[in-house]
């Protein structure tokens, strides 16, 4: 099993450059393979936890240059709100500078504001993220990449072509989310669902869609390692039995020091008991 953390850039109160680079230097420290951004851009006020903090491929480009060896990801991008042709310049340029493979989790969102104060359509937003995954990986392995579409080019250059093209991974629980994982995805990731019965629902629906592709099985969580690293393991052995690969934990937090203990404790007593099973 491997772990990834999220990163406190959304969502946390404590969404400054020192959190966000103890936090990150420290999940490296403890054993995490990875950090991940979260992403919204401008949300309507009534959702504050919002409204507050960094945006998420600036954010993983500061601190490519702040860590050495933990992955990178994007946990998750709401894709169809952005133009593809910069978000596949910006991943391949991260990639390239930081010498480090970037997983980009995209999904399709659920705020129709959002969409709108960006002037992108949400009505569409299930064609369009299918159509600018297509685009990116286009960009990212053909030497002559062209499309015509929402974005139409040809006779362009793109550069720098990743050597291996980030993996892409599903976020969502609908139906419409399940089938792009299993025919588009690199991976899924969903938000916890409410039991390991039901991910692993999930899971078997996928790969009953995949025709025998191969797909990561992730998650986004959040624990709290106050309730004890034993609730914790028993939570992330369940779903493991459901077919889970790779946890992205977050955890609940006021204060940096509240963070830096959860993710010390994670580190010391639960990444080891699962990691080394078989």
């Amino acid at each position: 099993m491997r772990f990834g953390f999220i990163l406190p850039n959304l969502l946390s109160p404590i969404s400054n450059a020192t959190a966000l680079k103890t936090s990150a230097r420290l999940a490296e420290a403890v054993g995490f393979d990875s950090i991940w951004a979260t992403d919204h851009i401008l949300m309507p006020e009534q959702y504050p936890q919002y409204g507050e903090g960094t945006e998420a491929i600036t954010t993983l480009a500061y601190l490519s240059s702040a860590t050495q060896r933990v992955y990178l990801g994007l946990s998750v991008l709401v894709l169809p709100m952005r133009n593809p042709l910069i978000v596949a310049k910006q991943i391949a340029s991260i990639i390239h500078l930081s010498g480090r493979p970037l997983t980009v989790g995209v999904g399709v969102g659920w705020n129709r504001d959002e969409y709108g104060y960006l002037n992108a359509s949400f009505s569409r937003r299930g064609r369009l993220v299918d159509e600018y995954i297509t685009i990116m990986r286009k960009l990212w392995t053909e030497e002559k990449p062209q499309h015509e579409g929402t974005y139409t080019f040809s006779g362009a250059r793109f550069s720098p072509r990743p050597r291996t093209p980030p993996p892409i991974w599903i976020g969502g629980s609908s139906d419409a989310a399940l089938k792009r994982a299993a025919t588009l995805g690199d991976g899924y990731h969903p938000n916890l669902p409410k039991t390991a019965a039901d991910y692993a629902e999930q899971v078997q629906r996928i790969r009953e869609m995949s025709a025998g592709r191969t797909i990561t099985m992730s998650v986004r969580m959040t624990v709290d390692m106050r309730q004890g690293a034993a609730a914790v393991i028993d939570q992330l052995g369940a779903l493991r039995q459901a077919g889970l690969e790779y946890p992205v934990v977050g955890f609940r937090h006021e204060t940096l020091s509240d963070l830096v203990s959860q993710i010390d404790a994670f580190g010391r007593d639960v990444i080891p008991a699962l990691r080394d099973q078989t």
